[in-house]
């Protein structure tokens, strides 16, 4: 999914969380659009893009986005990462100081000990696909029935629907997310990096990344609270385009 827009400096590719797609972005595609060549990359597994043979790590996938680079002919970047989006942004700048400039990121899954080991039993467990709806029940309540404010049918069932496009591999990225070494991969991003941090679950584990980055700055967002991609589009376009304006020659 790609936004066109004036070729103002490097363009700004976006990584999606877990298990949605680009498309998740479309309203802050169309709100940054108009300020730069903007693009949503699907990660492996994830969207449209084609699966791996098998699970991969937060570099792995950091690699693979790293080859579509390559293959849109992208010598300098910058990344925006949501959730685990967050985690292959950092890594990816990490990997690739050469090709990656500057960094937005927001919800930034940072934990370590028994925090970490607690959200990857929850997320990272291995499923099953049976021949009956009722696998799906709970999904189509968290994303349908139950969604929060800020959140059309429309965007409710297009997650319900990339959901079942990973099934039942969707967690794959979960695993790489709750298995890497978020404290020492993000102490090693010398790139400068924003944090915007809305009123959400990640609220504290963004503060602590932020403060781990070498150059982190961190924005809180606590009026922000569901939907903020299609609610706060403008805001969050207004806020990403300041900070990587100041960052262009």
């Amino acid at each position: 999914m790609e936004g066109g827009g004036e070729r103002q400096g490097p363009p700004l590719y976006c990584l999606h969380a877990t298990a949605y797609s680009g498309r998740s972005f479309s309203p802050l595609l169309e709100a940054l659009a108009a300020r730069r060549r903007v693009a949503a990359i699907d990660a492996p597994g994830y969207g449209a893009s084609d699966p791996p043979p098998e699970p991969i790590t937060v570099t792995g996938y950091a690699h693979a986005i790293d080859a579509a680079l390559d293959a849109a002919g992208e010598a300098e970047v910058d990344l925006f990462g949501y959730h685990t989006g967050a985690l292959i942004a950092a890594e990816l700048a990490r990997l690739r100081p050469d090709r990656v400039r500057r960094v937005v990121l927001i919800g930034v899954p940072y934990f370590e000990g028994a925090e970490r080991a607690a959200w990857r039993k929850r997320l990272a467990h291995p499923m099953r696909l049976t021949e009956s709806f009722s696998q799906f029940a709970e999904k189509w309540a968290y994303f349908v029935d139950d969604r929060p404010p800020g959140i059309s049918l429309a965007r409710g069932f297009d997650n319900f629907v990339d959901e079942l496009r990973a099934y039942p591999d969707g967690w794959w990225a979960h695993e790489a997310a709750f298995t890497f070494d978020a404290v020492n991969g993000l102490a090693q991003v010398r790139q400068p990096v924003l944090v915007l941090n809305p009123n959400s679950h990640l609220a504290a584990a963004s503060r602590r990344a932020a403060a781990a980055l070498p150059r982190g700055e961190l924005i809180e967002l606590p009026h922000l609270v569901n939907g903020i991609f299609d609610v706060a589009a403008t805001e969050l376009a207004e806020a990403m385009d300041k900070f990587l304006t100041e960052g262009r020659d």
